[in-house]
């Protein structure tokens, strides 16, 4: 007894069937990329829960040590509790807590894999330590041009105190004979070049900080005109680690997009520019 063709049809169709079920589930499964609101919702969520962290540390930094040495190392408990948030959940290769609230994840390169150490620990530093070493350096430098001030203000005084020429001249015809060695005179012009650099910069950083802010904050518009417009880097430390975020949640038509707010911070960009020029 022969089969007949609708069984043979039947049979074609089961085995195609099956052959494309296996394909498709083969193929990786592509999730679309995270729209601004996901991102920028993560992104406020993050950061409270970072100011919780920060909380915790700095009242159990008050019980240990004291309220006076809480205040006067509150900049580096904020910095300890970012770090401790990021280290804990990026850093570790899980997602943080805006971003499980938000269905989203982070992914980097081509082929949108996670992030590997070497991006999210560079994150980590971008996020936290960058804008601490930075605040650091441009107070330390602030606090020692107003004291290089007040002592060239100070200088007049000094130059007319009785003794003061001849104390310098003895000083400087009483250097030992070993001073006038060959390595000690090129160390002691590479010191001399360090220290004019240096007191160059602090004299100058009063009139260079409101040109560094006013760039930096040029920087961060432009940042966010670009998230605005390509949905991809809402922080400049994520920028810089090359990691992206996906929506990895129920897939919903309302997922809006912000390009037209990027096409008024460019215009706003352009009007500046303009005034600048």
């Amino acid at each position: 007894m022969g089969l007949g063709r609708g069984d043979l049809s039947g049979g074609e169709s089961m085995s195609m069937s099956t052959s494309t079920s296996t394909s498709e589930s083969s193929l990786p499964r592509r999730f679309p990329l995270a729209a601004q609101p996901e991102i920028m919702r993560a992104a406020e969520k993050d950061d409270q829960y970072a100011s919780f962290v920060y909380d915790a540390c700095r009242d159990a930094f008050r019980h240990l040590f004291g309220t006076r040495v809480a205040v006067a190392y509150q900049r580096e408990t904020k910095l300890l509790g970012q770090m401790l948030y990021y280290v804990l959940t990026t850093g570790s290769g899980q997602q943080t807590l805006g971003e499980e609230y938000c269905d989203i994840t982070q992914v980097a390169g081509p082929y949108g894999i996670p992030p590997n150490p070497a991006r999210r620990a560079l994150f980590i530093v971008y996020q936290t330590a960058v804008p601490y070493i930075a605040e650091r350096i441009s107070s330390r430098v602030v606090s020692r041009g107003i004291v290089l001030a007040d002592s060239q203000s100070d200088e007049p005084y000094n130059n007319d105190a009785p003794g003061s020429s001849h104390v310098q001249s003895s000083t400087v015809t009483n250097l030992p004979p070993s001073s006038t060695s060959g390595v000690s005179v090129s160390l002691t012009r590479l010191k001399q070049k360090f220290n004019g650099l240096w007191l160059y910069a602090v004299q100058r950083w009063p009139t260079v900080l409101p040109i560094a802010r006013e760039f930096l904050q040029l920087v961060l518009r432009a940042n966010l005109m670009f998230f605005y417009f390509e949905g991809l880097y809402y922080h400049i430390s994520k920028r810089a680690a090359g990691i992206r975020y996906v929506f990895i949640g129920k897939p919903s038509n309302q997922r809006p997009r912000y390009q037209i707010i990027g096409v008024f911070l460019l215009i706003q960009l352009c009007v500046i520019a303009a005034e600048r020029l």
